[in-house]
């Protein structure tokens, strides 16, 4: 990670962060209170857009102000490899930084407290009802930007980013279907 050097004074890199969720921006935030730093600050923005709408207004919104980098995080959901491909150019482009989960951000909530086998599927539905068990609350989804459940998670954050590490070597292919995550690079490389 870089830092600016101005005269004799060291400048802070400063990273901004377009979230899709709720969920996502209390997680966000907990790790930048967490691994608060001297050298990098962190901004997180919930946007509320899917994938190329978030690119997008994270491109228009952040170019009125200075950020060293500009990252986005959302759910890869029902977009296409075409949607995925279109976003990802994008943000190519743009200098963008894209971390996001196959299905959902709860795949990588899970991580917190599980291996996650990567020859299953783990849709939605199996998601909540992980988190449920593991969070002690039923219907998760109604409950997943509860800031007093949320919070906690990412104290477990060093085993998260172990078991999606696992996770992704074991893949036996380069695709991006279901389980995907690349939050763990995103921690390592911010936080």
């Amino acid at each position: 990670m870089r830092v600016r050097q101005q005269g004799s004074r060291t400048l802070r890199k400063t990273i901004l962060i377009y979230c899709e969720g709720e969920t996502e921006r209390i997680y966000f935030e907990q790790m930048r209170i967490l691994k608060r730093s001297k050298m990098v600050s962190v901004k997180i923005k919930n946007v509320k857009r899917s994938a190329i709408k978030l690119a997008q207004h994270a491109y228009r919104d952040s170019s009125y102000q200075y950020f060293d980098e500009v990252w986005i995080v959302f759910d890869k959901d029902d977009l296409t490899e075409k949607q995925l491909e279109e976003v990802n150019q994008f943000c190519e482009e743009k200098n963008i930084h894209i971390a996001y989960t196959n299905e959902a951000f709860e795949l990588w909530l899970l991580l917190h407290f599980e291996e996650v086998d990567s020859t299953e599927k783990y849709p939605r539905a199996v998601l909540n009802d992980k988190m449920e068990q593991h969070l002690g609350v039923s219907r998760y989804f109604r409950h997943k930007a509860d800031e007093s459940l949320i919070a906690p998670i990412a104290l477990r954050h060093e085993l998260a980013i172990k078991n999606c590490t696992d996770m992704m070597a074991l893949r036996e292919t380069e695709s991006r279907d279901n389980p995907y995550c690349n939050i763990h690079e995103m921690i390592r490389y911010i936080f």
